[in-house]
């Protein structure tokens, strides 16, 4: 289905009812924008309960606290190599 649309003065565009009824689109569904190449804006629909879900399943037994910690040290890894000049002086 392709249709042409319109953007109002704010920027804002309406998805056309039909799309939205088949792929469930409601007042408070969130999506992700992207800016492609060309001009090309992609919207993905996303589920934050679906999202919620698969984390916790796939986290299950696991310890939350140590994953954090070892992703929090390898951007501060990052971070310094990137902007040294923001790193406190030894």
């Amino acid at each position: 289905m392709a249709e042409i649309v319109e953007s109002d003065d704010s920027g804002r565009i309406v998805i056309p009812k039909d799309l939205r009824r088949e792929m469930g689109i409601g007042g408070k569904t969130k999506f992700i924008i992207r800016k492609g190449r060309g001009g090309q804006i992609t919207l993905t629909k996303i589920d934050v309960d679906e999202i919620a879900e698969r984390l916790e399943e796939e986290l299950k037994g696991k310890d939350i606290d140590a994953i954090a910690e070892r992703i929090r040290g390898e951007i501060n890894e990052k971070a310094k190599k990137r902007y040294p000049s923001l790193s406190p002086r030894q």
